[in-house]
């Protein structure tokens, strides 16, 4: 299994002896130096790494409680520190127990408006139908520039013999340059019209022979590879699916809330 970065483990992990220092109860998955660790903690992590496609698996449950007894430790010494009585503490107690709030209200309302397994087969049916009759996808990578003199040198130089990839890492402003402009596997329809009409002509290896003008700026394209396309099967993607879904009802709720919200902006 791929190592767990903390952020994918721990959606909430705020909950520490800086707020409240909970005596050993039965239900404690563990102890530090006598504050409990409530198994309820560990629940709520699981199921909201469950939520965001991962596996409950005993892997997964041993490093989220390893997790909040390392974290139970550092709070433990940065209370007997002082550092929770700075004015610096204060504030950033303030804002974790925002989030905090935050995150309880949207693991409250995920609850009561569950995704139904009709939401997910339509959402399926409308993404598919959304690609369309797409026969092949390709592997591209871009350079972008500001200028058409700019991209015309730059295709200059590397029909002389210069790596594509140095060459967007070196000269390229789009974001990608950091990796050598590659842009992943992609469809025809989820290019602009006057870059995808110029890739379905291209072969493998194939650069555009001149810049196409984009609103992001003037580009190069490469095609790294092509691949007939096979669609996702409606299991594959569920995670995905749902994910997707939660995040958009999310915001609709949040729209709503800050409408009937009364805001004053002071800047």
């Amino acid at each position: 299994m791929k190592k767990i970065t903390l952020a994918c483990l721990l959606i909430i992990m705020t909950q520490s002896s800086a707020f409240a220092a909970p005596k050993p109860a039965v239900d404690s998955a563990a102890t530090v130096n006598g504050v409990a660790i409530p198994s309820a903690l560990i629940e709520r992590s699981v199921n909201l790494n469950v939520q965001q496609g991962k596996k409950d698996t005993p892997e997964l449950r041993h490093l989220i409680k390893e997790e909040f007894i390392n974290r139970e430790i550092l709070a433990q010494q940065a209370a007997k520190l002082g550092l929770d009585k700075t004015a610096e503490g204060q504030a950033g107690l303030v804002e974790l127990k925002r989030n905090f709030m935050v995150d309880l209200f949207l693991a409250d309302y995920d609850k009561k408006h569950p995704i139904s397994e009709a939401a997910l087969k339509a959402e399926y049916d409308r993404q598919i139908a959304a690609i369309g009759d797409q026969a092949y996808e390709y592997r591209l990578s871009h350079i972008v520039t500001k200028t058409y003199a700019d991209a015309r040198s730059l295709i200059a130089k590397i029909k002389k013999g210069e790596s594509f990839a140095k060459v967007a890492k070196e000269s390229s402003i789009d974001p990608s340059a950091k990796d050598g402009g590659s842009l992943g596997w992609v469809l025809p329809n989820q290019i602009i019209p006057a870059v995808s009409s110029v890739v379905v002509n291209l072969g493998e290896g194939g650069m555009t022979a001149a810049p196409i003008e984009t609103p992001a700026g003037w580009q190069i394209v490469r095609v790294e590879e092509n691949r007939q396309f096979k669609a996702p099967k409606f299991d594959d993607v569920l995670p995905q699916l749902r994910g997707g879904l939660l995040q958009q009802q999310r915001l609709e709720a949040i729209k709503k809330l800050r409408e009937a919200a009364k805001v004053t902006n002071s800047l």
